[in-house]
């Protein structure tokens, strides 16, 4: 038996509802699962997803609670692949929910006959001029693979990459600098080297091509088919699916809103399957799914969870036993949030917009005043007080360090 899961939160469900159609038109003989990374509320009760359980993520709450959205839905994955294992798949295809499927999956499937793991490189050629959209420098952070996609067999390797991926992605799946982590993506780096004869690193171009890779590949259709050509080899191959990633269902001209130079101007042969993917997104009522908020950016009374809250639980659930839901006010670690004054009076509030957004803070003015009070600072200390109080002030200001606020 084969599988393909996706997983998303509530805002996300028009794309991964997209995905399941396409899935299913192409591969009908597969079975397709929804994981909600979210609570199911009744703004979604007639839509079919697999929701969170104590039977298969034993913390799920704590982990839901310490992670942002991007972070808890990543950290989830190898529990849904374990699973699904436990179901009885023998090969499951995990794909984002804002992944677009063209064709059918089988070959993918035919690569699990022979390995334990399929990954695919963010790009497959090497480049002395670099002439893509996501840097080299990017990628050494984010990670070589990109985790839109991946597949993974139940066999012995498959299942002990799952129960090591668990154990990590429990405690350390933050998007991260510091640490050098980035949510899912970089354990991943390690695999190749764990299991060298067990892990295909799949270079097909019709596979998971988005942003990072459109420098080195062009879409087509021929006979009616979605077809990539690799720019560098001239080879062709059939488009088994596109991944949307950082795309506008509302903004049809931009392949990927962050890189507003990737567009229809630059590549007109996007237009066909940018209409079809919006039109699709729009029938599975996006405008209503892409508003419903986030159920785990509050607690159980209403109050605003920020990310100062998740960063200290992080460092709390470290140094004591979490036996409680984080998520309910009457948890020690609420009730010390709130004896330190450290809740927000503003149920209203958005944590999860840009900092020039939230309550329209005007950045450059602050740069400004900023950048003044810098310059006066070294005239009267001098650059090397300055150099040390920057050296600290960054050690200071990630959130983990402020766990003093939350001391007795």
């Amino acid at each position: 038996m084969n599988a393909i899961f996706t997983i998303c939160a509530k805002n996300y469900l028009a794309q991964a509802l997209t995905l399941k159609e396409s899935v299913l038109k192409h591969n009908p003989e597969i079975d397709f699962y929804l994981f909600l990374a979210d609570e199911k509320t009744e703004d979604i009760k007639d839509v079919s997803v697999v929701e969170l359980d104590d039977s298969w993520i034993s913390d799920w709450k704590g982990m839901a609670f310490k992670y942002n959205v991007i972070e808890f839905a990543t950290s989830i994955k190898p529990f849904c692949f374990n699973k699904l294992f436990n179901q009885g798949y023998n090969k499951v295809i995990y794909l984002d929910p804002d992944i677009f499927v063209t064709n059918n999956l089988i070959s993918i499937y035919d690569d699990l006959q022979d390995y334990s793991m399929v990954i695919t490189p963010h790009y497959n050629h090497i480049e002395t001029n670099f002439t893509g959209a996501v840097t080299e420098e990017e990628l050494l952070f984010v990670g070589i693979y990109n985790l839109g996609f991946g597949a993974i067999k139940n066999n012995h390797i498959g299942k002990q990459i799952v129960e090591w991926w668990m154990d990590r992605l429990s405690n350390k799946c933050f998007a991260d600098k510091e640490d050098a982590l980035h949510v899912d993506q970089r354990w991943i780096d390690f695999l190749p080297g764990f299991f060298p004869e067990e892990i295909k690193i799949s270079h097909h171009p019709g596979i998971n091509i988005a942003i990072w890779n459109l420098h080195e590949r062009e879409l087509k259709i021929e006979d009616c088919k979605y077809v990539i050509e690799d720019l560098r080899t001239k080879e062709k191959y059939p488009l088994l699916f596109f991944h949307f990633s950082g795309f506008d269902p509302y903004n049809r001209t931009v392949i990927n809103r962050r890189h507003p130079k990737y567009n229809i101007n630059v590549f007109p042969s996007f237009i066909p399957i940018i209409n079809t993917y919006s039109d699709l997104v729009n029938k599975m009522n996006y405008d209503f799914f892409s508003k419903l908020k986030y159920s785990f950016n509050n607690f159980g009374n209403g109050e605003v969870i920020i990310p100062l809250h998740r960063r200290l639980f992080r460092v709390y659930s470290e140094n004591n036993d979490i036996n409680f839901n984080p998520f309910t006010p009457e948890n020690s670690f609420y009730k010390i949030l709130h004896s330190k004054r450290l809740i927000l009076k503003d149920k209203t509030v958005d944590y999860n917009l840009g900092i020039a957004k939230e309550r329209n803070i005007n950045v450059s003015g602050i740069d400004s005043v900023y950048n003044r009070l810098v310059k006066i600072f070294i005239f009267v200390f001098g650059i090397k007080r300055y150099y040390f109080l920057i050296k600290y002030v960054r050690m200071k200001t990630r959130l983990e360090s402020q766990d003093f606020l939350i001391d007795k």
